[in-house]
């Protein structure tokens, strides 16, 4: 039986922060990093609370958040008891917070109302079952119905003061998440369409706000595309270049939209490769108004070259060579055990993955 999965109530659109105002709270708890509370984007969400609402502020939220500062933030949540927990940042808050709620209710706590706000169009965390956290060197993939926001609001002008950098990072992790949704061997007709969408607003938008930050209908729409290829990927699943980026990012801590960036070619040629498995590709195409895979693969890059991304992972230059040599085989183990790689279109082997972060590497 296929089945459909979408939790969130959404809230989107330029008067999307007045949904704040409505919401029965008293006692609320924001989950953030250090740069937007500084910065004073926090109070500028939170002035949109009912008045009488009491504020707590975790800030400690890092890349790649781990599993002390989320155990960190459990022993917050506790001692704050809120009714309201909003998460308010990058996927990394968002992330984080699923996974402090997840740990809270295991020791026994009340979920609260959990509200996602978006400040990336990128990881479409805040509408998925899917939470990312760290534990050592290694990243790990939770999935479980229970992360999932009760709601999600949808700002563009919460985006406006994400750099250039960062967005072109974030929106590459949009399409990826949206392309490997539809080769990913769980594709239904749903998923498709949700997943062409936020692909043909990614390759029109995306180039724009990474030239101008201020070009906000653009920011809009990358913020709609990123929480549809969110929904897109909680229920078709992902596939191997998000597991080569968990495996990756949790080894060396590069960002995680650029390397699902610098990796998706390589990936892509190597499902095309064989004619089973370039079909789905062969089709998205033609659904994008190109004339075949081999096109889409070129639009591809020629998207990330526009972006400034790099070919190579040596390009980074923050992997040493030896380094990356010396761990390979242990992060394409990670990476075959990764909780993306069962909807991967192609089965692959550990030796594949090895293959993979070589070429990526060296080409």
């Amino acid at each position: 039986m296929n089945e459909f999965y979408l939790k969130a109530k959404l809230f989107f659109g330029p008067q999307a922060v007045e949904h704040l105002r409505s919401l029965d709270c008293s006692n609320v708890l924001v989950v953030t990093d250090g740069f937007l509370q500084e910065s004073g984007m926090v109070s500028k969400m939170t002035q949109h609370l009912p008045s009488a609402a009491r504020v707590r502020v975790y800030s400690n939220v890092k890349p790649d958040p781990s599993q002390e500062l989320v155990d960190a933030g459990v022993e917050m949540i506790f001692d704050v008891k809120p009714d309201l927990v909003i998460a308010f940042g990058g996927g990394s808050c968002i992330d984080a917070t699923k996974a402090i709620l997840y740990f809270a209710a295991e020791k026994g706590m009340e979920r609260p109302y959990f509200l996602a706000i978006p400040t990336t169009a990128g990881t479409g965390s805040e509408v998925t079952n899917f939470a990312v956290i760290t534990r050592g060197t290694t990243k790990v993939a939770l999935i479980d119905d229970a992360l999932a926001p009760d709601g999600a609001l949808l700002d563009a002008s919460f985006t406006r003061s994400v750099p250039p950098k960062i967005t072109a990072d974030t929106g590459m992790d949009v399409l990826t998440h949206a392309l490997e949704a539809y080769v990913s061997n769980k594709a239904t007709t749903f998923t498709d369409a949700m997943a062409v969408k936020a692909l043909r607003i990614v390759l029109k938008d995306l180039p724009v706000v990474f030239r101008d930050g201020d070009a906000m209908r653009a920011r809009g729409r990358m913020a709609e595309a990123s929480c549809v290829a969110g929904i897109a990927f909680t229920n078709a699943g992902l596939g191997i270049n998000h597991s080569l980026a968990h495996a990756l990012g949790g080894r060396f801590h590069v960002a995680h939209g650029r390397l699902n960036a610098i990796l998706l070619p390589y990936v892509m040629r190597f499902h095309m490769s064989e004619a089973k498995y370039r079909e789905p590709y062969e089709r998205l195409a033609r659904e994008l108004g190109m004339a075949d895979a081999d096109e889409l693969l070129q639009r591809v890059i020629d998207l990330r070259h526009g972006l400034g991304v790099e070919d190579r992972l040596a390009d980074l230059g923050t992997i040493d060579a030896a380094s990356f040599e010396e761990h390979v085989g242990d992060m394409a183990e990670a990476a075959s055990h990764d909780r993306c790689t069962p909807t991967n279109p192609r089965p692959v082997s550990k030796q594949d993955l090895v293959n993979l972060y070589r070429d990526a590497y060296n080409d």
